[in-house]
């Protein structure tokens, strides 16, 4: 029985021993080592930097759009005839090169474009003033056109001014734009007719050097116009039957103006002809009375042979196209 006993104490410290050891063992063991927290952030750095830079080009591609957009209005406005304008260049070209450098522009961009829409609003403003300023104000709109002058000369303040903000140029040109137009409005039927009477009276200048015939296109084009015109202001469409009466004027003036030069330089030039064989015919007789020509002689026709055939042009009136000198408003009205 006590041999028993120790067989049984001496297997429990040797299996004592060995659970030790083995725990010990596994302590030992080299654990895998993570990556590293800094490598792991610098990766996660990069990929942002990435995408932001993918961001910002994208983001500058389409401010720029924005910005070139507003500056070709400008342009078609006819704002580059102001100073302003040039003024302008300076900075859109610094905000080009920005963008080449690959700098964040956007701001940039938005704040230029509202320049020039303000410098947009400003010279519309002025074509309008212009044309209210030839007829009488009516008294309902007189103090729109006031508070409209007023607006150009706080724009022209600010135009001046170190530091004046985009907002604040854009609002008051916008401003003096919407009353200049309310006035506009108001005067639309008396400056229909009046454009009117121009572009007619510029279309009878232009039947007077033929246009009809030589650019037989873009005087039916001028036509066309001038027949829109007439529609819209008989159905009381003022301000349109206004702009279809003015794009047939410049039509028409352009016209005219253009082959009255062609016209005065194809006279110049037959006058040039004429006194370079006159002065042939000088010659030609002198060396006749010399050495005169006898009999037939090769390459000189007789007097009376025919060269060409007989012309048969159509009459030029018949290209004219007859407008009614008077216009009159349907459903009642008339046209003064």
């Amino acid at each position: 029985m006590k041999k028993l006993a120790f067989f049984a104490l001496s297997v429990f410290l040797i299996l004592s021993f060995v659970s030790c050891g083995s725990k010990k063992a596994d302590e030992d063991v080299e654990k895998p080592t993570p990556p590293a927290v800094e490598e792991a952030i610098e990766q996660v750095a990069e990929q942002t930097e990435t995408i932001e830079q993918a961001v910002s080009t994208a983001g500058n591609e389409l401010a720029l759009a924005g910005m070139d957009s507003a500056r070709q209005s400008a342009i078609d406005s006819g704002a580059d005839e102001y100073y302003m304008f040039d003024d302008l260049e300076d900075r859109y070209q610094e905000i080009k090169e920005k963008a080449d450098n690959g700098e964040d522009v956007t701001q940039d961009c938005a704040e230029l474009a509202k320049v020039y829409k303000a410098l947009e609003a400003y010279a519309k403003a002025d074509a309008l003033k212009e044309k209210i300023d030839d007829h009488e104000i009516p008294s309902v709109v007189q103090g729109a056109y006031d508070q409209g002058c007023d607006d150009f000369d706080k724009f022209d303040e600010l135009a001046e001014e170190e530091g004046s903000s985009a907002d604040d140029l854009l609002a008051t040109a916008t401003s003096a734009y919407t009353n200049f137009k309310t006035v506009f409005a108001a005067l639309s039927k008396e400056l229909a007719k009046d454009a009117r009477d121009d572009a007619l009276a510029a279309k009878k200048d232009a039947d007077s050097v033929k246009a009809g015939v030589s650019q037989k296109r873009e005087y039916n084009q001028g036509v066309e116009l001038f027949k829109k015109g007439d529609s819209s202001y008989s159905m009381m469409g003022f301000e349109s039957a206004y702009d279809y009466y003015d794009q047939a004027y410049e039509i028409f003036n352009t016209l005219y103006e253009d082959i009255s030069e062609k016209r005065a330089a194809a006279l110049a030039a037959i006058e040039a002809a004429k006194k370079s064989v006159e002065e042939s015919a000088a010659v030609a007789e002198e060396a006749d009375l010399e050495a005169p020509l006898t009999g037939d002689v090769d390459g000189i026709e007789d007097e009376d042979a025919v060269l060409l055939d007989e012309d048969d042009y159509a009459d030029p009136e018949d290209a004219e196209v007859y407008l009614d000198e008077d216009i009159s408003i349907s459903f009642g009205g008339d046209a003064k």
